[in-house]
């Protein structure tokens, strides 16, 4: 724990939160406060490489074929690991050869769910001043059950927050999930913070509601469609989250 007292970020942080009349934060968890995206990356192009060499596809047009098909399943079957079964499927209809190759390599895709993803620079210290601050702070993440767990308790982020909210894997994040996170921490709408970094699932649904929104922009194009509502203020890092409380209206 970093020293509040002696920390002057504390004393102003807090005072920008009352200022603004905010009494609880509700973050996303993946590529918000987490990278994940980079996993997913990783063991993508990994197994671009290994099946497209085996099959005598180019490693780069097997990757861009799993990408796309990797976007189609996902409005379907929302962030459930089983997607990748589907995805491989059609994987097979579309080159129409390799179906040995292209199948018995799933479970390099499946180590997405192994790794340990990296902590985003500055969210530790964060969370820490936020929490000292007497702030409420929850989250409300998208993904699959074991796998939401495997990461809070890898990167010892369950303390700090008061409410956990898991949405289910085979659908989509909506306003009523981030409603039913200001519910249980007994918060109006009004005077909660919004933090994400998906337009649809994230931004969008917490100014629907009437709360305040920091938009961090996704690094997968899916999440990044649409407009960013006119009040939500835009960050590059979650470090900058601090400081852009000034920017909220």
């Amino acid at each position: 724990m970093i020293e509040m007292d002696r920390d002057p970020a504390f004393g102003e942080v807090k005072e920008k939160l009352k200022r603004l009349n905010i009494e609880a934060i509700l973050f996303d968890l993946d590529d918000t406060l987490i990278y994940t995206s980079e996993i997913f990356i990783l063991f993508m192009e990994k197994y671009s490489r290994v099946v497209g060499e085996k099959i005598g596809v180019g490693a780069m047009e097997m990757m861009l074929a799993l990408q796309a098909i990797n976007d189609e399943e996902y409005k379907t079957m929302g962030v459930n690991p089983k997607r990748w079964e589907a995805v491989v499927e059609k994987l097979v209809v579309k080159f129409s050869h390799g179906k040995k190759e292209i199948l018995e390599n799933l479970d390099i895709l499946k180590t997405i769910y192994a790794v340990e993803p990296r902590m985003r620079t500055g969210v530790r210290t964060m969370l820490e001043i936020l929490k000292e601050s007497g702030i409420k702070l929850g989250l409300v993440t998208h993904a699959n059950v074991e796998w939401t767990e495997f990461k809070l308790n890898r990167l010892g982020l369950w303390d700090y927050f008061d409410q956990v909210i898991i949405v289910d894997e085979n659908g989509h994040k909506k306003a009523d999930d981030w409603e039913r996170g200001m519910e249980r921490m007994e918060v109006e709408p009004e005077k909660c913070l919004v933090v994400g970094d998906s337009l649809g699932g994230d931004v969008r649904p917490g100014d629907e509601l009437g709360a305040r929104t920091i938009y961090l922009p996704s690094p997968w194009s899916v999440y990044r469609h649409g407009e960013v509502p006119g009040k939500t203020v835009v960050i590059s890092e979650i470090f900058e989250l601090l400081a852009a409380l000034d920017r909220l209206e």
